[in-house]
């Protein structure tokens, strides 16, 4: 990549500068999949909770069912918007990265002589091209000017999966509701005349 006519040299701590605030949009990325991740699984084991606790006390079924259906339908919620988060992170890296491969021909640096220009190897434009090469990118789903490694579609593979058990959990849930709907309404509350009554005879 040969440096466009007429444009200004730039001073290479302004070109590491950059390239280390691309690092650190990397890092939210990976601390975001962690902090969902947390989340996500947190939902899992609170719903295996109160199916438990529901099950184990006929006084709370309803209160569960309702509790199980509100957390999952947050927690579908939840998959989708985290699958945004990874695209508007990849896609502000790859914006970086292109104006990185524009910068690296116009870099000078610092000697004992003051500025000199040094020619630029243009690696990150390079390697994207050997990737090219052996096949190894794909573009994002939502964004075609995304490119990513083939093996990142792990990354996106988890928020789905995390998808499919919550909405599963949801019509699980729903479809045994609609089929024990008498014994779902048999005992809407523990606080309900129904309740008192097992209560007193237990």
């Amino acid at each position: 990549m040969t440096p466009p006519p007429g444009q200004p040299p730039v001073s290479f701590e302004e070109y590491r500068l950059y390239y280390e605030s691309a690092e650190r949009v990397t890092e939210r990325r990976l601390a975001m999949n962690r902090w969902n991740y947390s989340i996500l699984t947190a939902s899992l084991l609170t719903i295996g909770v109160i199916l438990g606790w529901a099950s184990s006390h006929d006084t709370f079924l309803l209160a569960g069912i309702i509790g199980i259906l509100i957390l999952s339908t947050v927690a579908c919620m939840m998959c989708f918007y985290w699958l945004k988060q990874i695209d508007d992170f990849k896609a502000l890296n790859t914006v970086k990265f292109n104006v990185l491969n524009a910068m690296a021909p116009l870099v000078t640096f610092d000697g004992p002589n003051g500025a000199s220009s040094a020619q630029s190897f243009n690696c990150f434009d390079r390697e994207w091209q050997e990737l090219a090469r052996a096949q190894a990118l794909q573009p994002s789903s939502s964004r075609s000017f995304v490119r990513g490694l083939r093996s990142s579609s792990a990354e996106r593979f988890i928020p789905r999966a995390f998808g499919v058990i919550f909405a599963l959990i949801f019509l699980s849930v729903l479809i045994f509701s609609a089929l024990s709907w008498s014994d779902v309404t048999d005992h809407p509350s523990p606080f309900s005349k129904s309740g008192q009554i097992e209560k007193k005879n237990k």
